[in-house]
């Protein structure tokens, strides 16, 4: 069965990443380095022919969705699935201002946290990998623009990988990235 190839995308960087804050479901404008990072990612993707393109409804992934695309005539459709975790109360809050034994636990037993008034690895699974499944049968042979968040992309490609969430961590997502996903075989490129 012939199935999708998707590349997955992550935002360029942004002034609280640059900041070293959780930025969660909270947008903030891109850096200098985080410009830099999309027009690179765009110019390394221009080459492909996409015949769709999905994009989570923050405004940093649909601004890399939309610098990839320029001048493609396609548009990329918003899924809100595909928003980044959320932090709850400690959206744009500094990593290293958490209590202790959170911020251990988030580094060493991500699945075992849920964080104040947010979510947990495991709500992040049930949202996002229906929807990417979906989207991924909804365009069988053809390849597919995804743009997403660091926690997104790394759920998405352990999925693909089919290996467990606890090896969160273990997937690189960087600002300005991607990863190719071919759906059908479950290997990344």
């Amino acid at each position: 069965m012939t199935r999708a190839h998707i590349y997955l995308v992550r935002h360029g960087e942004t002034t609280l990443n640059a900041g070293g804050r959780c930025q969660g479901q909270t947008d903030s404008d891109f850096t200098a380095l985080g410009l830099h990072q999309i027009d690179e990612l765009a110019a390394s993707l221009a080459h492909i022919d996409f015949d769709a393109a999905y994009t989570s409804p923050l405004a940093r992934a649909t601004r890399t969705a939309e610098r990839v695309l320029r001048s493609r005539g396609l548009r990329a459709a918003t899924v809100r699935e595909l928003t980044e975790l959320s932090y709850g109360s400690l959206q744009g809050s500094r990593f290293d201002d958490w209590p202790d034994d959170l911020r251990s636990a988030w580094r060493d037993d991500p699945c075992s946290v849920t964080f104040p008034d947010g979510e947990s690895l495991a709500v992040l699974h049930a949202r996002v990998i229906p929807v990417f499944h979906a989207i991924a049968s909804a365009h069988a042979g053809e390849t597919v623009l995804v743009s997403a968040h660091g926690h997104v992309n790394r759920i998405i490609l352990l999925d693909a990988l089919e290996r467990p969430l606890t090896d969160f961590w273990t997937i690189e997502q960087h600002n300005g990235s991607f990863a190719m996903i071919d759906v059908r075989a479950g290997a990344v490129a």
